[in-house]
């Protein structure tokens, strides 16, 4: 026989657990454990259709409305271009759930103008991302980046193609970057349609996918430069971002988006087929 005062133990003890698991459920708030909602990734290619509208150089006319703006973002990095209107925006950001802030440095025809700019905005992940720039003038309005439909994992092959990339409206002209582990010096380019800032420049550059993204990082040392560019030569290393779209056939056009923090090498480029090209 069991004795009494085993059984009567028995019998509380579901009520026993009942009571704990209530203590421990009242520890958590209203007795719901909300989890955090997870921040946003915006990692990837922002096609070239995205608008910018900020101030001119008096910093109250509103500046026609920009509508060629792309972009690159990843770890924080966010780099803007505008190829006709040629200005760049390069900053880093942290995101907090579907915001996000930091700052960016802006160049215009080539030269900063304006660096620790505050940014801030909103990420609608694989759709847009709208944000509102604090500066002066070019940086001084909104901004919004549309997510390309097309942003899967890219490979060298889509780069190193027997061709050379030339470039759509004013940017520098560029021959086809090193890749991989080939660093090979491309000596005597030039700028093109005008602009000298890179004029007769050696250019030792690499180029590195980034696993699982659209986007590759890209490295490059300006030498050799021609009388009257030294100052080029003074901050030779620039580092940035790269990507490639499909627009008259697949993967032809290379964005591509370099700084030192006193110069801009960006643009976009087009693929040359025929032994000479010229700037569309």
């Amino acid at each position: 026989m069991t004795p009494h005062c085993l059984t009567t133990r028995f019998t509380y003890l579901p009520l026993m657990l009942l009571a704990l698991l209530a203590l421990i459920l009242q520890g958590c708030g209203d007795g719901v454990r909300v989890l955090p909602p997870s921040d946003a990734d915006p990692t990837g290619y922002y096609t070239n259709n995205g608008v910018l509208e900020v101030m001119l150089d008096d910093d109250t006319t509103p500046r026609a409305a920009i509508s060629d703006l792309q972009g690159m973002v990843t770890g924080g990095q966010l780099m803007m271009l505008s190829d006709d209107e040629n200005v760049t925006y390069v900053g880093t950001f942290t995101v907090n759930g579907n915001d996000f802030s930091g700052t960016v440095t802006v160049y215009e025809d080539d030269v900063m103008t304006q660096k620790d700019v505050p940014l801030s905005g909103m990420i609608t992940q694989g759709a847009k991302m709208t944000g509102t720039l604090g500066g002066t003038g070019a940086a001084n309005g909104t901004f919004t980046l549309n997510y390309a439909v097309d942003n899967g994992p890219v490979d060298m092959g889509m780069v190193i193609r027997s061709l050379k990339w030339w470039p759509m409206a004013v940017s520098p002209i560029i021959p086809t970057i090193a890749v991989g582990d080939e660093v090979v010096p491309v000596p005597n380019f030039s700028s093109g349609s005008g602009r000298d800032i890179f004029s007769d420049c050696g250019y030792l550059g690499r180029m590195e996918p980034i696993a699982g993204t659209h986007l590759y990082t890209v490295s490059v040392t300006m030498e050799t430069c021609s009388p009257g560019t030294q100052d080029v030569e003074a901050m030779p290393d620039y580092s940035g971002l790269a990507s490639v779209r499909s627009e008259t056939s697949s993967n032809d056009r290379l964005v591509l988006v370099l700084t030192n923090g006193a110069y801009d090498f960006s643009g976009e480029y087009f693929e040359c087929l025929v032994i000479f090209c010229t700037p569309q």
